[in-house]
């Protein structure tokens, strides 16, 4: 009925001499038959056969004297991740007492060996073969009637149609927008509302378990005691879809919904004040054209001076020199010298005219698309930008942990901006954009709480390309859960459906009828700027002139003294 292509065999020491050869005499025969490749475990802990050559469509045979024999917890590790496939537990004695049968029945229910079995012979020479089932509760079958039993789990496995007969799965249910959260009576969110579908299709439901509450008395969750739950196995999978865990030999995840980066969102900086646009058009580029050029005409005017020309038609000294320099910058003629002008600065005057005119034709007209918008400081992007501001960082403390164990690089710098707080904390000063803090969010929710600043001019915080990697947005579970076969064909279909984009749209809706977000609105009414934007000129042109009133009295008062 199945065609294996790997054997793997897991051999108890405590076996007798006369065991120990009817075994190996049982494995040379399944050799000569079925010419598999065959694998012998008969000690090492350590192994794991998910990271060995052994396929997936593999058998395993157990030999084992009980439960308490250690072969049972070196086959439980060593097949961690393939827990799910067939393995055939053997008793290699006769069963006096049904009790053993049952208490390893237990441990094959307890650690997700649903689908295998336990071959016996009893006291008075019967053979039998038990097997444990999970759902809808703890029942120990016997599966001696071996052909109906492989019928039945092929079924299942090739159609995904496990019914678990009303289980109800305990699973935590915090705050986590925009994953999970509570609308009214009911819960409500972008991945749990995959997960609930696919409980239902499996005829169950879930059951909520309590968890404390988080630093402000509130419901926030804290992944880090829900993935404990998992690790404790007292929860098979969890309602909260997360990214940032790193799967162990206790805990996996499900087929990803999303491949999400895990960056910072930073606030945006206010706009430049409208004092300052005059100054804008001169970007650095224009300066260094501005002041080459002054210098150049300045060293053509020393060197008209050094050659000697007449006064009254070259520069009169150093001083006049480069107030002419200064006047053809500016696009002042000299009068004089325009009466007269020789060759060579009539050239010079003609290219000065040009440089001029464009200069001051490239600053009237930015200055006139800069007078018809709001300008905007430049904006955090990078570590370096975030270093120089010394803007802190918020981060889960769970989190922190997380970061610092996969990034040993991070600059000294950067870590005294980190501000680890409970994640009922982070999530209240993220909710309200408080915008003194920058925030550690994966694109996802980012994505979920940029929505609320969708209709603004000048959105308060934007999501950065400081980023910390990519990871898988998943369910964690537990290894080798039962159903995670039924779960990858479910999110694989969801995956490639975009059902998630759309569930995400209706997450926000309900989010904003439940009041734990809103539509951020304007409350300030911007206007292209006008001629009261230009004070800064008006002032300039005042303060020059005040300063140039207080050297006239200087002079005068010196010319009377002397």
């Amino acid at each position: 009925m199945v065609a294996f292509q790997d054997l793997v065999w897991f051999v108890s020491q405590q076996l007798d001499n006369e065991q120990r050869d009817d075994m190996e005499q049982f494995i040379r025969l399944n050799h000569d038959a079925f010419a598999l490749s065959q694998v012998v475990v008969v000690n090492n802990s350590d192994m794991r056969m998910t990271h060995s050559a052994v396929r997936r469509n593999q058998m395993t045979v157990i030999f084992t004297t009980g439960l308490h024999d250690p072969i049972m917890e070196v086959a439980n590790k060593v097949l961690l991740g393939k827990h799910f496939y067939l393995a055939v537990f053997m008793m290699m004695g006769k069963v006096a007492n049904m009790e053993a049968i049952y208490e390893i029945c237990q441990f094959l229910n307890d650690n997700q060996f649903e689908n295998s079995l336990l071959y016996f012979e009893s006291i008075d020479g019967i053979n039998q073969i038990y097997g444990a089932s999970q759902y809808p509760s703890y029942e120990i079958e016997n599966r001696t009637d071996l052909p109906k039993f492989m019928r039945a789990k092929m079924s299942q496995v090739t159609n995904a149609v496990h019914d678990v007969g009303g289980y109800r799965f305990a699973t935590p249910m915090r705050q986590d927008a925009p994953h999970l959260f509570r609308v009214g009576d009911r819960y409500e969110g972008s991945t749990y509302r995959i997960i609930s579908t696919f409980v239902e299709h499996l005829n169950g439901s879930f059951k909520e378990l309590e968890l404390p509450p988080d630093a402000l008395g509130g419901r926030a969750v804290n992944m880090k005691q829900t993935l404990q739950l998992v690790r404790d196995r007292q929860v098979q999978f969890v309602a909260h879809a997360y990214a940032l865990f790193m799967p162990d030999d206790d805990l996996e995840k499900s087929y990803p919904l999303l491949v999400v980066p895990w960056c910072l969102m930073v606030p945006l900086y206010n706009s430049v004040s409208t004092y300052f646009y005059a100054l804008q058009p001169f970007d650095t580029t224009v300066w260094f054209f501005v002041l080459a050029a002054f210098v150049l005409l300045s060293w053509l005017e020393l060197l008209w001076l050094r050659l000697g020309h007449r006064r009254g038609r070259g520069s009169a000294g150093v001083t006049t020199a480069l107030l002419n320099s200064f006047c053809y910058i500016i696009n002042i003629s000299t009068g004089r010298q325009l009466l007269q002008p020789s060759l060579l600065r009539f050239l010079l005057l003609l290219a000065v005219f040009f440089h001029g005119f464009f200069l001051s034709a490239n600053y009237t007209s930015t200055l006139g698309s800069i007078l018809t918008v709001n300008l905007f400081h430049a904006q955090l992007n990078t570590m370096d930008d975030l270093l120089r501001a010394q803007l802190p960082v918020m981060i889960i403390d769970y989190e922190m942990e997380f970061l610092l164990q996969l990034h040993k690089e991070l600059p000294a710098g950067f870590i005294k901006l980190l501000r680890p707080v409970d994640s009922g904390v982070f999530a209240q000063h993220q909710m309200q954009f408080n915008s003194s803090f920058a925030y550690f969010v994966t694109e996802d929710s980012w994505q979920f709480l940029d929505e609320q600043q969708r209709h603004l001019k000048q959105r308060q915080f934007k999501f950065s390309d400081i980023c910390f990697g990519s990871f898988h947005l998943a369910y964690p579970m537990q290894r080798d859960c039962s159903l995670w076969r039924d779960l990858e064909y479910y999110t694989f279909r969801v995956h490639s459906s975009g059902l998630l984009n759309y569930y995400a749209r209706l997450s926000f809706e309900s989010a904003l009828h439940a009041g734990i977000v809103q539509r951020l609105e304007e409350h300030n009414e911007y206007a292209s700027a006008g001629l009261q934007h230009l004070a800064i000129a008006f002032i300039m042109l005042m303060t020059m002139s005040a300063l140039a009133f207080i050297v006239f009295i200087i002079e005068l008062l010196t010319r009377f003294k002397f």
